[in-house]
Order: structure tokens, then sequence, then C-alpha cells
């Protein structure tokens, strides 16, 4: 069979290698994708990035199965459109995405279907919202409605930062119509877990939890990133927890699906915030993360394709989710700068005697080299029985990689 993987990053990287692994597939197409991928076996970059393009591709081709990794892509209404043609196509409908394409909408379903979230407020004016940060205690959490690539969120710890937050949201317009609309919402303390759930439309399957690293600085300091780390499973979440999560947020979110008639087939990632020994609901994803999805897909054993099988035939629920033994983490190197400004077309080199697996993020090839062209640029993954094992060697790897900005933590 032919799969196209839609998205161009580590994310999609690590879903075209695994599958690739599948006897099942024959060739996988990545669109638009990024030129480290292009080294894995099986795997073709298709010059194409609107939904227009990427459909027509997907119909001339005659793909077997699309998985969309890239959330703009199912904000913007791609499933719709493949389903239209009978395409078969892995993902949310556009009105379901909006439970990550809208934090607005997202806080009010969260609301409607009583799952636990952090109290919340709504604001469409700059004044108005600065003047009700003149009243709240402090610290706060101030959100982008829109989506931000993970970045337009602010925690603000007295009322000039919440201040700042807002005008540049609202007023310089940061990420443009993504700000246009706010949500002020009280500051939970406590750890994060990445929960990710299997949808068939019907049906679902806990797929696993994952341990996120967001913060850009060790001790989880300095801005919100896209991801600079993840570790599977949760090494903190217990199964007594599990069962909280079960009878608190995952139940009523399916229920609250299907009661609003929000159909559903594909991944659905719950981001909890776990206060006090509660688990509160921060945000919803309709994907797999990044880069969650690269240690998640290192560590199953199971072959994606016959996951997939399970959502598309409404059978998940037969489906057997099989698992690697132990741990997997995943280290992002980023160039320094990231999440603001940082240089690129910094030549990559590697040593031979590297263990781990590397998926691509941020990369251009010129001539035999591979350079830096994004923020994230490159993932190492690797996993063990025990976590101390796999630490060790993922920051021995991370010495054998190099770039002149190179950063990564230190601290996973």
């Amino acid at each position: 069979m032919k799969v196209l993987i839609v998205g161009k990053g580590g994310r999609e990287h690590a879903l075209a290698w695994k599958f690739a692994q599948s006897d099942l597939v024959e060739q996988v197409f990545v669109a638009p994708g990024n030129e480290g991928i292009s080294l894995e076996k099986k795997c073709i970059l298709v010059n194409a990035t609107t939904i227009e393009q990427i459909f027509n591709f997907a119909k001339d081709e005659k793909i077997d199965l699309t998985f969309v990794g890239s959330e703009d892509y199912l904000a913007n209404g791609i499933v719709d459109k493949f389903q239209e043609a009978n395409l078969t196509i892995i993902g949310p409908e556009k009105k379901s995405a909006r439970l990550e394409s809208s934090k607005i909408f997202s806080k009010q379903f969260m609301k409607r279907n009583n799952i636990q979230t952090a109290n919340f407020e709504i604001y469409e004016n700059s004044n108005e919202a600065i003047n009700y940060a003149k009243t709240i205690n402090y610290p706060v959490v101030i959100k982008a409605d829109g989506l931000a690539s993970g970045k337009g969120v602010f925690i603000c710890n007295h009322f000039n930062e919440a201040c700042d937050a807002v005008k540049s949201l609202m007023e310089e317009s940061k990420f443009l119509e993504a700000g246009k609309k706010i949500v002020i919402e009280d500051y939970l303390n406590g750890f994060e877990a990445s929960l990710f759930l299997v949808l068939d439309g019907n049906n679902y399957k806990i797929l696993t939890y994952s341990k996120d690293h967001k913060k850009l600085l060790n001790g989880d300091k300095g801005p919100n990133t896209g991801g600079l780390g993840a570790i599977t499973p949760h090494p903190d979440i217990n199964e007594r927890m599990k069962k909280l999560i079960n009878e608190k947020i995952i139940i009523p979110t399916v229920e609250g699906l299907r009661k609003e008639d929000l159909f559903y087939k594909g991944i659905l990632y719950i981001g909890l915030l776990i206060e006090n020994g509660e688990p509160y609901v921060l945000e919803y994803n309709v994907r797999l993360g990044d880069p969650e999805a690269q240690s998640i897909l290192y560590l199953l054993k199971s072959d994606l394709v016959d996951l997939c099988k399970g959502i598309i035939e409404t059978k998940i629920i037969n489906s057997e989710i099989e698992w690697h033994n132990g741990y997997s983490l995943c280290l992002v190197l980023c160039s320094k700068g990231y999440p603001l400004s940082y240089k690129k077309g910094e030549k990559i080199t590697f040593q031979s005697n590297i263990n781990s697996k590397i998926f691509f993020s941020g990369v251009k090839k010129e001539g035999m080299d591979l350079l830096t062209d994004g923020g994230r640029v490159l993932s190492i993954v690797n996993r063990s029985e025990t976590l101390e094992k796999v630490r060790e060697v993922i920051y021995e790897d991370a010495q054998k990689i190099d770039f002149e900005s190179k950063y990564y933590r230190s601290d996973l």
C-alpha cells in the first residue's frame, strides 16, 4: 500500500519511519516534509503545501491511506475534502478540529460537559482584558484563541506581565488573527502529562501517557516552546491516577464528542495538569504531539497500519496495542534563540558512532551537507529498560551531533 503523511516536522518523520517499518507499506510520501526525511528508506517528499495540492496528489497517485500530522491542515478542513471524494484519511473533521484551533471553543466544550479545567474568562477587547487583569490574583495564564505553534501561552506572575501579554496578542498581533481573542485562566500548580486517545468515530482506546517538556530552560523555566523533549510512558502517572483521569476526563470528553456530534476518527491529545492529586485539562490537540510522537512511535511495537485499520473500519476496540519494554526518551536539539529569533543555514555534523534514532525537524540539504533550517532542528530518540539507561545513551549521543548554535535541555 501507499501512505501519505501530511506535515513537515519531527513528528512527521517519526510517522514516516514507523509506517515504513510495515511489510504492508510499499512507499511513504510526505507532503511537504523536510529534506532529512528523504534520507529514510521508502520515503519520498512531495512538493505540495496547500490542501488542494495534497488532495490532487493523493487522488492522482491513488494513495491508500493519508495520515495528517499537522494541526493547520486539520483546522482548515483537509479531512472534510478527502472524505467528500471517498479518500481514506486519518484525522478529525474541521468542526471537531476546533478543539485545538480555538481555545475558546475548547474551554466552552469542557464547561458544557463538566470536564475539570481551570476557571477562565474570555475577552475580545484588550482594554476589558487589562481592566480584568487589575482585579485578579496571580499567577494567571493568558492564551491566544487560535493556533500559535505551541507558543501562544503566557504565564504571568504580576499585572505588568499580563498587560504586556494582552497587548502583544491583541494590539501588536504577535500571532496575527490567532491572538485577537484571548482566554485568561487560573494558574494550576502541579505536573503535566500528555494523554493520547485513539478514536474510530464510535469507540476509543487509550494509546499512552507521555511526559512533555515544554519550557525552554532547565528546571522547567523560561518561555514555552513547541516541546524540547518527551518520555514515554509518563513516569509519574500511577494506576490510581489513570482511574481518576478515566472517570473525570476521558469518559466525559468522549461522551461530549458524541453528544455534540463532533465526529472524530484519529488521535486526540489531552494535555493534563495534575494538581493536589486531581486531573485538569489544560488543552486538547487533535493529532499526535511533537516531540511526544517521536517517543511514542519509537516505543510502539504494533504495526501502525494495523492501528489505522482499526480506526478506519470502526474496530479500534479490537486492535491490540503492543509496546517494547521500558521507556523511550526523545531529546530535541534546537537553535539558540528559539522560540524567538535564531540562525539558519548552519552545517550539522554527525559522528559515526551514534546509537540513537534521529528524526529531523528543521533541516535542509545543500549538496552533501545537512544544514539547520528551523528552531527545532532534530530529535534524538532511544529506548531502554530503565530511564537512567536511556538518559545516559541519549545524552552521550547529543555530544556526537554538532552545529554552531546547538542547544538542548540537560535535565530530562
